[in-house]
């Protein structure tokens, strides 16, 4: 194993020596499960050590090799790699692409998450095809498009879109908002990320504050930053004052209509 990150780290500093693929698929086919692993977690560490000085052609030949290791590990193995390489401003991005698309969340994740690599349309495939698991990390990204934005509004579940509704960099279309707003309704933690966002219009925020409860209205006012406090206040007396308006029917209206709806027609 020192002897492979020995020629591999040689092969950096001058240039990829041409059997070095070769090499390593030998070792990949006769190798242990465990020697995979060794040999992926030594030339990832490898990466790593050098990846602030590593040109684009050293990066690619890194992408390269660490796919072929990757093919055969264990899922923590491969989560760790994830994660090692999520925040990075330069990665190898074939790997970053086949990690943001695995199967599984816990490997996903932290790439779909932080990635800045990977392109908008494997995003909005993964959006339209994953789970969960998958759209919440996307709904974390720092930055999401508006389309994004509506696949996630469209598939994700409350988790998803509490991620999304807390998210300043999601970028949200008007009818995606109204999505957002009906969610709020039936989920109060979406109201409270809602109202903590500075850039929520000031339309959607009364909406928001009018179809919640009086409960709900009581703890937003609290949550609201000082500046949005009036507006709050403002969608508060404005729900009760349509409530008052329009009352509920009572008892014998309610029969009464009943009633009118069991009579039979007539022409």
């Amino acid at each position: 194993m020192f002897l492979v990150a020995e020629h591999f780290r040689t092969a950096m500093t001058v240039i990829a020596s041409p059997d070095l693929i070769a090499k390593l698929d030998h070792v990949l086919k006769a190798g242990s499960p465990d020697l995979r692993t060794r040999m992926l977690q030594e030339v990832a560490g490898l990466f790593l050590e050098d990846a602030h000085r590593l040109s684009e052609h050293h990066v690619e030949m890194f992408d390269d090799i660490l796919i072929r290791l990757s093919e055969s590990v264990e899922l923590r193995t491969l989560t760790t790699l994830s994660r090692s390489l999520a925040d990075l401003h330069l990665v190898p991005r074939e790997l970053a692409r086949r990690l943001a698309n695995h199967d599984d969340a816990d490997v996903a994740a932290p790439i779909l998450r932080a990635c800045e690599c990977i392109p908008e349309a494997d995003l909005i495939d993964i959006a339209w095809m994953r789970a969960e698991g998958h759209l919440s990390a996307i709904a974390g990204r720092k930055a999401v498009s508006q389309e994004l934005a509506d696949i996630l509004l469209m598939r994700g579940d409350s988790s998803v879109l509490r991620v999304l509704a807390g998210n300043r960099g999601a970028d949200m279309t008007s009818a995606g908002l109204a999505m957002m707003v009906d969610a709020a309704e039936r989920d109060a933690p979406i109201a409270d990320a809602l109202i903590a966002r500075s850039d929520l219009p000031p339309h959607v925020l009364s909406d928001v504050v009018m179809r919640s409860t009086p409960r709900q209205q009581a703890r937003l006012l609290k949550l609201a930053r000082p500046d949005i406090k009036d507006a709050v206040r403002a969608a508060i007396d404005a729900g009760a004052a349509r409530a008052s308006a329009n009352p509920p029917a009572t008892i014998d209206d309610a029969k009464a209509r009943a009633t009118a709806m069991t009579k039979p027609f007539s022409v």
